[in-house]
């Protein structure tokens, strides 16, 4: 019987085209799809055991075309523990189109009770094996998660980069959220230009995990993952 402390419900959201349905995919069934009919919400479940602890994370893929923005359930919204805000780094306006979701989860965070922690929120710029028609630098979609109180990890739903370890960064924000603590602080692997995470360009790093220049390449995949956010 699954508990209710170790369920989490996230919702993804962001514009049409940018990958929310790839990502969800590539998380629940390790696989890549590029052929959905980007009109219809969908719900996942997948189980993941994160610091020794099982969850049951539960998945709202949300539809983004414009046009079908005005039948978001107030589910979408109300019921979620954490919100995933996906844009497409080779889209500028993908990131722009996220102040119209944040929006909407910041309307229901007004009503929210006080006595329920609160919502987290989480950014991934999408696409990255498509760098070479980037339009959106990772500083400014980094800057953009700061000013808006999010996390940001660049992710790859087609090679799998930053896809298990964005989720797993979710859910320990929303577990320190329950237990009433600020969010871990940041731990990286840093770009001195940026303060990002050194993201592969192109396809080089087919199994999404975090490069470490160190003598961590050969160990599993949770003790190479970040304690916390990149915020």
């Amino acid at each position: 019987m699954e508990d209710d402390n170790n369920r989490i419900a996230i919702t993804v959201c962001g514009d049409g085209g940018t990958g929310k349905s790839s990502i969800s995919l590539r998380l629940v069934r390790s696989k890549w799809t590029h052929d959905y009919d980007p009109t219809i919400e969908d719900s996942y479940s997948v189980t993941r055991v994160i610091d020794g602890m099982t969850y049951h994370l539960h998945l709202t893929d949300t539809a983004g075309q414009e046009e079908y923005r005005g039948l978001w359930s107030a589910a979408n919204t109300r019921d979620a523990d954490a919100f995933l805000l996906v844009y497409d780094i080779t889209n500028h306006e993908s990131l722009v189109a996220l102040d119209y979701f944040n929006d909407l989860i910041e309307m229901e965070s007004e009503t929210r009770p006080t006595d329920q922690p609160p919502q987290i929120k989480f950014v991934a710029g999408n696409k990255v094996d498509l760098a070479h028609d980037r339009q959106v630098p990772s500083a400014e979609g980094l800057n953009w998660a700061r000013e808006h109180g999010c996390g940001f990890m660049e992710t790859s739903a087609r090679n799998m980069v930053n896809i298990e370890e964005t989720f797993a960064l979710i859910v320990r924000r929303v577990v320190a959220a329950r237990r009433g603590q600020i969010a871990p602080p940041t731990r990286q692997h840093n770009n001195a230009s940026t303060g990002l995470q050194n993201y592969p360009a192109t396809n080089n790093n087919e199994k999404g995990q975090l490069e470490d220049s160190d003598n961590n390449k050969n160990k599993g995949f949770w003790k190479k993952l970040p304690c916390c956010t990149i915020m």
